[in-house]
């Protein structure tokens, strides 16, 4: 299998899909992965019909964070360039979710541990196996939590449990993650797909440019103050004012039938984050 199999692309309709496909190592990120990945999320942010992405695993793992063997061939080698390289690459990956105008889900279809479990925490939804389990278990091999894991935990779960997770390194099962806030929602294994799938349906009936604009205020407020919320959130209600979206939504809400909102329009100017 070469670097380029274990990214997968495809498209459904509105749906677009990112599959970390390296299931005999459990998904765990090697060679080039990481950059894929992010060309990945980045080819389906540029493609206009697409609505959301859903990123998931193939085989019984979502992702287990980095190959811990070829960790142990750069310390071999004191490779401190090729480590910081894969850290780099780590981040861009996060950066582009964090930028993308469309929502992300993370269809967890099993372990999430590491890096994988902080790539979860970086999507907008997380959508999971009653199979999954999740864990920061960078500390079982004497590393830092990164891909933004220190950033998105505490602010899904609270500073205390998320200290305990990080500094336990311990893998928790979907039903605790549900009941704790990391995950949306727990399904049957087989029907993890069609549940996202029926997600991302709902939001792709949506208007578009509004849920851009409110994906981009959502990810903002989590480090901004009120004042700044506020007046984003003005912003955007008056561009949405102005939109045929809100139009035909207002005309469909008194004529008592569903909206048909259109296809989302770049405005000038703006880029996809």
């Amino acid at each position: 299998m070469t670097n380029s199999d274990k990214i997968v692309v495809a498209r459904e309709g509105h749906l677009g899909w990112v599959r970390l496909n390296r299931p005999e190592r459990l998904n765990a990120f090697s060679g080039d992965m990481r950059d894929r990945l992010e060309s990945a999320l980045e080819e389906l942010d540029d493609d206009q019909a697409v609505r959301c992405v859903a990123i998931i695993g193939v085989g019984r793992a979502f992702a287990t964070g980095g190959d811990v063997q070829h960790l142990a061939e750069l310390l071999r080698h004191n490779d401190h360039a090729e480590f910081e390289s894969l850290v780099r690459a780590g981040v861009r990956v996060v950066e582009r979710i964090d930028g993308m105008s469309k929502p992300v889900i993370a269809a967890v279809n099993g372990a999430a541990a590491g890096a994988g479990a902080a790539l979860a925490l970086a999507c907008d939804i997380r959508i999971a196996s009653q199979n999954a389990t999740i864990g920061l278990t960078f500390t079982r091999i004497g590393l830092h939590p990164d891909w933004g894991a220190a950033y998105f935990l505490p602010r899904l779960i609270g500073s205390a449990l998320a200290a305990e997770l990080v500094f336990t390194g311990g893998m928790i099962s979907a039903r605790r993650a549900e009941r704790v806030g990391l995950f949306n929602n727990v399904v049957r294994a087989d029907d993890l797909e069609e549940a996202v799938r029926g997600l991302a349906g709902q939001i792709a009936a949506g208007p578009a440019e509004v849920i851009a604009d409110a994906r981009r205020t959502l990810r903002r407020s989590l480090a901004a103050d009120l004042d700044e919320i506020l007046e984003m959130e003005a912003q955007a209600q008056l561009r949405a004012f102005t939109s045929p979206d809100c139009a035909e939504g207002v005309h469909a809400f008194l004529e008592k039938r569903a909206p048909r909102f259109g296809p989302k329009r770049q405005r000038p100017g703006a880029g996809s984050g």
